[in-house]
């Protein structure tokens, strides 16, 4: 068996599969769970844990990526595994309102589950190609370590519960920096095509919670107004993504290999995506307050939501942008500070103002970066 052999155990490129997209449906109900959470605790704090439950959802959903990235769905035996772990993702996703508190042993178990099944997975479908099992040494051991420690924390409370977490995602980052020795075989098409999907999601979710918002409500010209600007934002980061950079990326990604390649998945998907994700997230959780109130000033954490969420976003797409294409889009970092700087200064704004003043921010910094072309590749 040659490497090259080893290296193309995926197949050719290919676009993601039905099952793939069925695996998907359980974490848009997951992150929804996320955002009920997030407005059950209107504080800091409860962005601050919703930010993690994100966390531990993203891992979970983004080592089955790399896993089916490389072993495909084909055979029965992995479509068995997908399939148990969309069942427990489920119960996972249940447990979320309550991962913190008396479903703290239920999220845990099945997070564990879900963890363990796809090493498991990986590790009987590398048996035979030992370039992968090599890579699969450099990862993960110390993701099932992390995952234990979040284990074991769901069954303490209070600090101890939440320090645990944190360390076991902490030892999860590290596994991924380590994971960077080992010569990981990507498909760089199918892997970017997964990752989109996934901003589909948090999109898609963003959507669903605005719809979900105006019909709790009797409409009238404010609260119509108000669900406007809130999609406006909403197709906003949808354009942040997808117009130029996601398609750029992409495009660098596929002429890179071996262990540039499995780096470059690494840090511009896997690292960087998950703050994306947030922000986005974060951004709907604010908005679903703009459109049911839209007359109400907003308090520091909904500002935080509906200024620092798509910040965040922004920065996020600069900064995977830059690792991939060492271009720097200027008009994406002062947006972000701008929104930042609304935040204290909005304060007597009314919730759609506020909301009108972000997404007119977001507007104008992607009108104004259209004015410089962008780079072909990260050396053109």
């Amino acid at each position: 068996m040659t490497d090259q052999t080893d290296q193309v155990r995926a197949g050719t490129e290919r676009n993601a599969t039905t099952l793939e997209l069925f695996f998907d449906l359980v974490y848009v109900f997951a992150i929804t769970e996320v955002v009920s959470f997030v407005h059950h605790e209107p504080t800091i704090a409860g962005l601050a844990k919703g930010a993690f439950l994100l966390f531990l959802l993203w891992w979970t959903w983004s080592i089955y990526t790399w896993t089916t990235n490389w072993c495909g769905t084909g055979s029965v035996s992995i479509r068995l595994y997908l399939l148990a772990a969309m069942g427990t993702t489920l119960v996972m996703g249940i447990a979320v309102p309550e991962a913190f508190g008396d479903g703290s042993r239920l999220f845990a178990v099945s997070y564990f589950v879900v963890r363990a099944l796809v090493t498991g997975l990986y590790w009987f479908e590398s048996k035979d190609y030992p370039i992968q099992r090599a890579a699969f040494w450099t990862f993960y051991p110390l993701s099932m370590t992390g995952a234990l420690v979040v284990l074991i924390g769901g069954f303490f409370e209070g600090r101890a519960l939440l320090a645990l977490f944190a360390i076991g995602g902490a030892i999860d980052l590290f596994g991924a920096i380590n994971a960077g020795r080992g010569a990981w075989a990507v498909d760089a098409a199918h892997f970017a095509e997964r990752n989109g999907l996934f901003i589909i999601i948090a999109l898609g979710e963003s959507v669903v919670g605005l719809g979900l918002a105006a019909s709790s409500v009797d409409l009238d010209v404010s609260h119509v107004l108000a669900l406007v600007i809130s999609f406006a934002g909403i197709a906003a980061l949808w354009w942040a993504y997808f117009d130029h950079a996601a398609p750029k990326a992409e495009h660098e990604f596929t002429r890179l290999a071996g262990r540039d390649r499995g780096r470059f998945a690494r840090d511009v998907y896997t690292l960087l995506h998950y703050p994306l994700v947030v922000g986005i997230v974060m951004f709907a959780v604010g908005l679903g307050v703009v459109v049911t109130h839209p007359g109400d000033t907003l308090d520091v954490v909904g500002r935080v939501a509906v200024a620092g969420g798509p910040a965040l976003a922004l920065a996020t797409v600069t900064a995977w942008t830059y690792r991939a294409l060492r271009r720097v889009t200027v008009e994406r970092l002062v947006a972000a500070l701008a929104l930042l700087l609304a935040i204290p200064l909005g304060a007597e704004l009314s919730a759609s103002g506020f909301a009108a003043l972000s997404v007119a921010v977001i507007g104008v910094a992607l009108v104004t970066e259209t004015m410089r072309p962008w780079p072909a590749t990260a050396s053109s």
